[in-house]
């Protein structure tokens, strides 16, 4: 699973995932996607952490988005809830792969299994230094 949207603008102290090995947001230039496909195919995505709280644009403070670092997966790749803004509103740079993974889906967020999900959820968490209870954790005995 690969990582897209957790720029290290966000949280410049933040977990690794925003560290100096994660690109800056890049606003502007001519994307090489539709707007509109992008950005249903962004919102579509299999929720996998919800986080309550609103994020503010860090590019032009144009929009607020509730539980904007909540995280979507396809089964592939994770991302933030609000990176569909940023296309939105900026049509960021997105990583070529990740394009050809959504063309080659023709724009549809794949069927991901319940099991996998799960480990997504638990990786996506560690990732971003929250702490998994082994009491909640997928395939924990509860009695």
């Amino acid at each position: 699973m690969k990582f897209v949207g957790f720029y290290r603008d966000m949280k410049p102290d933040g977990p690794e995932i925003y560290g100096e090995e994660t690109p800056s947001i890049n606003p502007g230039g001519a994307p090489e996607y539709s707007f509109q496909e992008v950005s249903r195919y962004l919102h579509s995505g299999h929720p996998v952490l919800d986080v309550m709280e609103s994020t503010t644009d860090i590019i032009g403070q144009a929009f607020q988005v509730p539980g904007g670092s909540s995280v979507l997966t396809d089964g592939s790749f994770s991302w933030r809830a609000d990176l569909a803004s940023y296309v939105e509103h900026y049509a960021i740079a997105l990583p070529p792969d990740f394009l050809d993974f959504m063309r080659g889906n023709n724009f549809e967020v794949p069927h991901v299994p319940r099991d996998r999900l799960l480990e997504i959820s638990v990786a996506v968490s560690s990732a971003l230094g929250f702490r998994t209870d082994a009491g909640a954790a997928p395939g924990a005995a509860h009695g």
